[in-house]
């Protein structure tokens, strides 16, 4: 297409090829001044052209013609372009009606879904209002978020008493290590799981506000706590038989029986370290079921839960059906732009074929200066000839400055009128497209809100 604009401006570019040596030559101006000047020509009184500078007028206007007619046919062609090349008017108010559309189609479909979740949450938040009125609770639940490793907690203190245990009772085992490790294996694993429910169905219940569910909760406590007050007793005074048989006690010199293990007849070290481990593993098992897995208060970390795993839903199902609305906008904003984009390169095509136009009218423009330059050196050579000629003075009018066709009329006037047009046409319609996208992101913004006060069904 450049090679073809080249191409067009070439035609329309004709060549003046005049000069003063050329004009001196076709005209023979210095002889015909010196002729004139033999004649006393032109008369001291003249005011109007001598036939010589006619002459050279005339010569200089047939090709100012030519010029003026590769001017009109460049105006022709740059007019022909731009009106060819002029961006159509696309249609900007379809995509948004369509969208508007779109929207309310996709509302329709998410209203029970959105009303569903949304009444859901609402009424969890409720529950948990109430639930927290009802308790006199003026808190946030606590509660662990990561429960697996409170568990792995717990079974590491099992794990640690096993292990200990198992080298207390392997001792006098008659089965060895082996032995003793299944022993011990047994003792931890039900101390600690005496001492999780301990805490969790006995601690947390303690301190409800309804006085039966009190009572019960400290009876679950006592009866965990003398289960595992009996366990570790026993498992001690086991250990306590098996030393005692084994006569090791005896060898090693082991005495236990001072003040208060005496009351609890134990004789062997062994058996007290077994019973004080039982004792702690036992505390600390209590004290994780109490407050590590849930809140310390009964129910309250559960409702706490059920609330935001509701609030979480209405969010996922709020964000799936955000990008569900937002589709038709984003197909509305992608066939904006596109239609904006054709007319942007339909605008930019106008521009750059006007700026050929205007470099070919200015090499024009520019002979036909050279052309007026040409003309006045000319009368100028002729007139220097004939005053240096002449006996007598020169007329007046020769100390005045040769005619001239002055600067040409803007012939690109009506094609930048064209241009002026298409770029009034594109603001006007970027103008629209901003609107009509303002417009759609209102409306998805009400729609939203009327989803959001929908009442479930």
């Amino acid at each position: 297409m450049d090679s073809a604009h080249s191409n067009a401006r070439a035609r329309v570019q004709p060549m003046a090829g005049l000069s003063v040596a050329a004009l001196d030559k076709r005209l023979g101006l210095r002889r015909r001044a010196r002729e004139d000047a033999g004649r006393a020509l032109p008369a001291f009184d003249a005011t109007d052209l001598s036939p010589t500078e006619n002459a050279v007028v005339e010569a200089v206007a047939a090709e100012r013609a030519r010029l003026e007619q590769a001017r009109a046919a460049a105006k022709a062609e740059a007019e022909r372009r731009l009106r060819a090349l002029a961006p159509q008017p696309q249609d900007i108010a379809g995509p948004a009606l369509d969208a508007q559309l779109g929207l309310k189609q996709a509302a329709g479909r998410l209203a029970r879904q959105w009303a569903s979740a949304a009444a859901a949450a609402k009424q969890a938040r409720e529950d948990l209002a109430a639930f927290k009125r009802a308790n006199d609770l003026r808190r946030s639940a606590h509660y662990a978020r990561a429960p697996l490793m409170q568990a792995g907690f717990l079974f590491t203190a099992a794990l640690f008493e096993a292990l200990f245990s198992a080298a207390l009772f392997a001792e006098d085992d008659e089965r060895g290590l082996l032995g003793g490790a299944i022993t011990a294996i047994g003792l931890s694993g039900a101390n600690v799981t005496l001492g999780f429910l301990a805490g969790f169905l006995g601690l947390r219940y303690l301190q409800h506000v309804r006085m039966p569910i009190k009572v019960m909760g400290g009876a679950a406590f006592g009866a965990m706590a003398l289960l595992a007050l009996m366990l570790n007793l026993f498992a001690a005074d086991w250990r306590d038989q098996m030393a005692a048989l084994s006569g090791r006690q005896l060898e090693m010199g082991a005495d236990a029986s001072f003040r208060l293990w005496s009351l609890l007849q134990l004789d062997s070290p062994q058996a007290i370290i077994l019973l004080m481990l039982g004792a702690g593993v036992w505390v600390f098992a209590a004290m994780k079921g109490f407050s590590s897995f849930d809140d310390p208060y009964p129910d309250f970390g559960k409702m706490a839960r059920a609330a935001e795993d509701a609030e979480d839903a209405f969010g996922e199902l709020r964000q799936e059906a955000r990008a569900a609305l937002e589709a038709p906008i984003d197909a509305a904003k992608a066939a904006l732009n596109t239609r904006l984009e054709a007319m942007r390169a339909g605008f930019e095509a106008m521009s750059r074929a006007f700026d050929d136009a205007a470099q070919g009218i200015e090499a024009l423009d520019a002979q036909a200066r050279a052309l007026d330059d040409a003309a006045a050196g000319a009368i100028h050579l002729y007139r220097q000839e004939n005053a240096a000629a002449r006996k007598g003075p020169a007329p007046a009018y020769f100390s005045l400055a040769p005619p001239a066709a002055g600067v040409a009329l803007d012939v690109l006037g009506p094609a930048a009128a064209l241009l002026d047009a298409a770029r009034a046409a594109l603001a006007n319609a970027q103008a629209e497209a901003a609107q009509a996208q303002q417009a759609m992101l209102a409306e998805l913004e009400a729609t939203a809100a009327k989803l959001d006060a929908a009442d479930a069904p």
